[in-house]
């Protein structure tokens, strides 16, 4: 599938508008047109209707549209990348995230980063564990951080950080006077959940299966730092990560019984080797990482 079907897909999404999309491209509108009515051929299905004068994805269109826009993503990385080799600019260094870890310590790292080498400009996507590890079987990001495990093709990990998981509470909170929060402490305490789909969330309900804790659940949201902004706002109690929680104002942070952690991994394309820069700034998340929650993090 030629990327200029995608490109014409892309710009007819962002605009509504055919001859918008054709302004965009340097194409007339019947180009465009041609180019969409060409990709719904190959796709069989339709990927937009009229909605007064402008055009409106369907379902398969706008599904077909979010699956794509990860390789436009590529794409649009590739054309970045020789572009500045070609006019010699200053090294680009390729980094994907899992929110956790984006929020929590990628400032500081790419700061301390900066530092040692300034001429090295950073791209930094934040994108769920789940996506860090399609994007990085890309080949299009040098290094990738997320909670592990993930396997994926031309994708190699490694761990380096196990972090152990502590109990988030509103100041001012009953349970905050405690040393450690235990599962049966909380069993009638409004609770801030993660999404299902999440690890951390998963990790969790296997706990309270095992042990019949059934959690009041009183929210759900998909964003750690979102859950702790919850909990600071008095709605519940949470169990985080400590590099969100530990740096979130109006939140009080506990040690959790029964142990629960994380392990922390770098993510590295196998299809050559890691860059000098990607393995220095892995190296800075670990210092940075450690000195975040030195009371939770293991370094391996």
């Amino acid at each position: 599938m030629r990327v200029r079907y995608l490109q014409a897909l892309r710009a007819v999404m962002e605009t509504g508008s055919v001859t918008e999309a054709g302004r965009r491209l340097f194409l007339t509108q019947p180009q465009v047109s041609r180019l969409l009515s060409t990709l719904e051929d190959e796709l069989g299905f339709k990927l937009f209707f009229r909605a007064g004068r402008r055009l409106a994805p369907t379902r398969e269109g706008l599904q077909f549209y979010n699956e794509a826009k990860r390789i436009l993503a590529g794409f649009d990385e590739v054309s970045r990348i020789a572009d500045d080799i070609r006019m010699q600019k200053d090294a680009w260094l390729r980094i994907v995230a899992q929110p956790y870890l984006a929020h929590g310590i990628a400032a500081t790292a790419i700061a301390e980063f900066g530092k040692e080498h300034p001429i090295v400009r950073i791209s930094m996507e934040i994108r769920s564990r789940a996506d860090v590890g399609l994007w990085m079987s890309g080949q299009q990001f040098d290094l990738g951080i997320a909670a592990l495990p993930i396997e994926v093709p031309a994708v190699r990990s490694t761990p380096f950080a196990s972090v152990r998981v502590v109990a988030a509470l509103p100041l001012g909170h009953p349970l905050a006077e405690r040393s450690v929060i235990s599962a049966e402490d909380v069993s009638d305490a409004p609770y801030v959940a993660l999404k299902p789909a999440s690890l951390l969330r998963h990790y969790i309900d296997d706990l309270c299966a095992r042990r019949n804790i059934p959690l009041k659940l009183r929210a759900e949201t998909s964003s750690g730092l979102s859950a702790c902004q919850l909990v600071a706002a008095g709605v519940g109690f949470t169990l985080a990560d400590p590099l969100i929680a530990r740096g979130m104002e109006g939140v009080a942070v506990r040690p959790w019984e029964p142990e629960l952690r994380l392990t922390y991994g770098f993510l590295f394309p196998t299809s050559y080797a890691p860059s000098s820069y990607a393995q220095q700034l892995a190296a800075v998340f670990k210092t940075v990482i450690r000195d975040k929650a030195p009371d939770e993090v293991e370094l391996f």
